[in-house]
């Protein structure tokens, strides 16, 4: 199994970056790009659910571990895959941002190449739209 790495500045604190990435409404302002609809649940207690999905697309999972606003645990399931990987988000306060580390594991080399260019291009929105609120 291979881990997909994944790191970004933002300039925003850690509790901002927190919300983006845990609010359902959040989530969907910037996780996917609008024009492919998004839409977003989310309920941020370990054992609560979330999930994005977008024009025919999506993910869901659980929160396995919550430690706010320092580390998101997650499973994590793309729609008609049948099997969970897991995301770990780590936060951490960088003069006046947060540089967030995102470690999605579990899974095989294609796929963690695959999952890596999403989540810089997920990353790459939060960045803007966390940084502006």
């Amino acid at each position: 199994m291979t881990d997909a790495v994944i790191e970004s500045h933002v300039d925003a604190s850690p509790e901002r970056v927190w919300a983006a990435l845990t609010d359902a409404g959040e989530l969907a302002a910037w996780y996917w790009p609008a024009e492919l609809h998004p839409r977003a649940t989310s309920d941020p207690t370990v054992g609560g659910g979330f999930g994005i999905e977008a024009d025919g697309m999506g993910f869901s999972g659980r929160y396995l571990e919550l430690d706010p606003p320092r580390r998101i645990v997650q499973s994590w399931r793309w729609a008609g895959d049948d099997r969970d990987s897991r995301v770990t988000i780590e936060l951490t306060p960088a003069g006046a941002g947060t540089d967030v580390v995102v470690v999605h594991s579990e899974l095989d080399d294609e796929t963690a190449r695959m999952y890596e260019a999403g989540w810089a291009s997920c990353l790459a929105r939060l960045t803007p739209y966390a940084g502006s609120r």
